[in-house]
């Protein structure tokens, strides 16, 4: 289980001062927060080694720091690409960027490893024949 003394080691360590300087109510929602937003956004399994929790915990404190300076967005309206305009007959073109389909690639690489298998979806290839 990811602690504040825990996190607060993982920040000094790595030279991040401005999360000493959390006051404690608001770091531990920080780690509350990036903790939830793994669970939600990546099948961890529910039981883990001690290496793996060690694991997981290091990329909820990770991911605690970057939300500390850049908190994660809910919907987010979609970014315009380009934009053109004609106006006699008032044709407009709008073509928008691709969302990110992984705003957190390095927390994706470190759980990984901690994920359920996958067994819902089982694919079956052959021909049916009548």
């Amino acid at each position: 289980m990811a602690t504040l003394n825990q996190a607060n080691l993982y920040h000094a360590v790595r030279d991040n001062t401005a999360w000493g300087n959390l006051d404690p109510l608001k770091a531990e929602a920080l780690l509350q927060d990036a903790s939830d937003y793994i669970r939600s956004r990546y099948d961890v399994r529910s039981v883990l080694t001690t290496d793996e929790q060690h694991l997981f915990d290091q990329a909820v404190y990770r991911l605690a720091g970057i939300f500390q300076s850049n908190p994660p967005a809910g919907a987010a309206l979609p970014s315009i690409k380009s934009e053109k305009k004609e106006l006699a007959g008032m044709k407009k073109e709008v073509e928008y960027t691709a969302a990110d389909p992984d705003p957190y690639p390095y927390i994706t690489v470190i759980v990984r490893s901690l994920l359920r298998a996958d067994t819902s979806h089982t694919v079956l290839v052959g021909k049916v024949t009548g």
